[in-house]
């Protein structure tokens, strides 16, 4: 039986149950996401995170639920240019046409937001990033692929 909380977001990847596959902290997702995007990796350039707790060695793989209200969406001055959404519900950005305002982080629901906004880099060089379930790879999501402990997938 699907969870109630599930049915409020659209496709999305997700961390499978602790009883199938734990997730090892490893970052591959973090890490293929990017190469796939952008060709390169940082911390700047994934658009998932995985949120490590070293102490009790549970790991927590955060990313984009593309919400049904899009508040990212909402939210941008350039939407429907530089802030897409897809008829199946995915929202994108291009971020060729992002101005780096950060407001779609600020009206995610979730804490920390689920894009990836860094302001560490100067301002003519922020752009939102987030998950767009690798809309471009007939493969479906790269991160779930690549999982090494197979604990991600799309619900």
């Amino acid at each position: 039986m699907e969870n109630a909380s599930e049915k409020l977001y659209g496709n999305h990847v997700v961390q499978v149950s602790p009883e199938i596959s734990f997730c090892a902290g490893c970052r591959s997702c973090e890490v293929i996401c990017a190469l796939v995007h952008d060709g390169i990796t940082g911390p700047t350039r994934n658009r998932l995170t995985v949120r490590r707790d070293i102490r009790m060695m549970t790991h927590e793989v955060l990313t984009c639920k593309h919400c049904p209200d899009h508040p990212c969406y909402e939210a941008c001055p350039k939407k429907g240019e530089a802030m897409l959404v897809s008829d199946t519900g995915i929202v994108s950005i291009d971020e060729s046409l992002c101005i780096g305002c950060g407001l779609c982080a600020k009206a995610c629901h979730f804490q920390p937001a689920r894009l990836n906004f860094s302001k560490l880099l100067p301002p003519g060089e922020r752009k939102a990033r987030k998950c767009d379930m690798c809309r471009e790879r007939d493969a479906g999501p790269a991160c779930v692929e690549w999982c090494p402990v197979r604990c991600l997938e799309v619900k």
